[in-house]
């Protein structure tokens, strides 16, 4: 089995199987087990899929803002520590992220500047 690396650490062997690799978006662990035993229960059942499609979505995230399938834009700066802190402490109460409210900013920047 490969070793896995988690939070920095590197395992292997049986205990690297117990060790949660994946989490699905409902907050379910995948371990390295349970992903072995997935993909010999679908080369077992292959025939059952035969004329199945199966659609894997390309990427995960949220919708782009150019709209349509594309990718946005992106726009990198640079903060000071404490304007960072300050953002975030500012996202949190408002329940975002420093991302969201840095666009917020800029386009209302944008906005007012015509």
């Amino acid at each position: 089995m490969a070793d896995v690396v988690r939070g920095g650490e590197v395992m292997s062997g049986k205990k690297a199987a117990k060790t949660t690799v994946w989490t699905t978006p409902d907050g379910q662990a995948i371990t390295e087990d349970d992903a072995a035993r997935l993909a010999q229960e679908f080369e077992d059942d292959d025939a059952a899929l035969e004329g199945v499609e199966i659609t894997f979505p390309r990427k995960a995230g949220r919708p782009s803002l150019a709209g349509g399938s594309g990718t946005s834009p992106q726009v990198t700066f640079r903060l000071s520590p404490s304007v960072r802190e300050r953002a975030e402490r500012l996202a949190a109460d408002r329940g975002t992220t420093v991302s969201a409210l840095a666009r917020e900013a800029l386009e209302q920047l944008v906005r007012k500047a015509g």
